[in-house]
């Protein structure tokens, strides 16, 4: 499903670049920062949202694009439902909801000059756009009875949150600094300059076709004020500074980083503002972008310096990803882990699980039913390993079995470094498993 949205997507901005450029050169360019992001290819391989929010994110813009140019607000059709499916993938939509009926109501009055037609181009819109999030407030309420949970779950505490790092609040203008410094990682310093210094060749070009383009354009500068409101308050991002040293870094991707991915909801925005670029009259100024593009995707797999910042490698499974304790743990099980289950949390300690390079099925850990069930209480049922941060209250392995007298009983503590204590059984488990 990601594959097939992430190439959705990327027909639909391709359609959306032609509407703006009026040039397949300019379009197919433009395109390229998109459809050459590292960071986008890696999540298409993946189960992550991204790219199935994105493929509706794009094809709301264009639909949008499509009512503009056609001055038809019967497009407006596709592009609620768009907006609608937009919503039951991520809660950013809602941003993109609110602001778009804003943009419809005030892109039709201004054509039309006529409060009637605005008003009923604004609720066929608003009833069909708001339909996803409607199916989604009986689902909560039917499975948690709660038709806000959504709300009060990610209102909560960070320690409320499972997994979630320990954050304190942002001010504006931290959080905008966060968001931004979110934003160069996942989508590239160079692309994100360029859209940058677009902003005024954008509203330049408007004003002088009297288009009214540039309003789906900026559409998606409601996720980045979303981004920035749940920021101030308790979404924790983890990622490098944005410094120079980061930046001339080739190591830079080595960082261990928490929801860092989110930048990635930028890149339509980007790569529309950077298409106005290529629509100047002053081939130099096509010449430079797309060679300060060429040196962008160069990059990628060349990464002498970090212009962008790169999850294919942090998750790779050739790094020692982490702390110093990490690294060390790490290191230390790749030399002495000779055989048997190993009875681990996922949910913190996942980077540590692929670093090891073992099969999958090696590991007990929250996703394996009931082994991991039975494991909690009984663990030299089936491991032969037991691992844990003593020091980490959301390693699963730590609240469940840290404390338990099978531990002592069954197992030799043979690493304890910082919190980090790895067991071995005494004898063999009682139950194999067959893999």
């Amino acid at each position: 499903m990601s594959m097939s949205a992430y190439i959705i997507g990327g027909i639909y901005l391709y359609k959306t670049l032609r509407i703006v450029t009026n040039s397949i050169v300019s379009s197919v360019l433009s395109l390229s920062i998109y459809a050459l992001n590292i960071n986008i290819i890696y999540l298409q391989t993946t189960a992550m949202s991204e790219s199935l929010f994105l493929c509706t994110l794009s094809a709301a813009i264009y639909y949008f694009m499509l009512a503009i140019q056609k001055k038809d607000n019967m497009y407006l059709i596709p592009a609620g439902l768009a907006v609608s499916a937009m919503c039951l993938v991520r809660y950013e939509a809602l941003a993109i909801l609110v602001a778009s009926v804003v943009m419809v109501i005030s892109y039709t009055w201004l054509q039309t000059r006529s409060y009637k037609k605005a008003e009923s181009s604004t609720i066929l819109y608003t009833t069909l756009a708001c339909l996803g999030f409607a199916m989604w407030t009986i689902y909560l309420t039917i499975i948690f009875g709660d038709p806000l949970y959504w709300k009060n779950y990610y209102a909560g505490t960070p320690t409320e949150k499972l997994g979630a790092p320990i954050v304190e609040s942002l001010s504006l203008i931290g959080a905008f600094w966060k968001y931004f410094t979110t934003v160069v990682w996942m989508n590239g310093l160079i692309p994100t300059l360029l859209a940058l210094l677009a902003i005024p060749f954008a509203i330049y070009i408007s004003i002088k076709q009297k288009s009214y383009y540039f309003m789906p354009v900026i559409l998606s500068l409601a996720i980045f004020l979303f981004m920035m409101l749940t920021l101030m308050r308790n979404t924790p991002i983890d990622q490098p500074a944005l410094t120079w040293a980061n930046l001339l870094s080739p190591d830079t991707s080595y960082f261990l980083e928490f929801n860092i991915r989110y930048g990635l909801l930028m890149l339509p925005f980007i790569t529309l503002l950077c298409s106005y670029l290529f629509i100047s009259r002053f081939i130099i100024i096509k010449l430079a972008v797309f060679s300060l593009l060429l040196i962008q995707f160069y990059s990628y797999y060349h990464p002498s310096y970090s212009v962008l910042y790169q999850l294919p490698i942090s998750v790779s499974i050739n790094t020692t990803q982490g702390t110093p304790r990490d690294k060390a743990l790490v290191a230390w099980l790749k030399q002495n882990y000779d055989h048997g289950l190993i009875m681990i949390s996922a949910l913190k300690h996942d980077p540590k699980m692929l670093q090891l390079g073992v099969n999958y099925k090696t590991f007990i850990h929250e996703g394996t039913g009931k082994y991991w069930r039975e494991s909690r209480k009984d663990p030299q049922k089936y491991a032969t390993w037991v691992i844990f941060d003593e020091y980490n209250k959301s390693d699963q392995v730590t609240k469940y079995v840290a404390s338990s007298k099978n531990l002592d009983l069954y197992y030799n503590l043979i690493y304890d470094e910082d919190g980090m204590k790895v067991y071995k059984i005494k004898t063999k488990p009682e139950i194999e498993i067959k893999q």
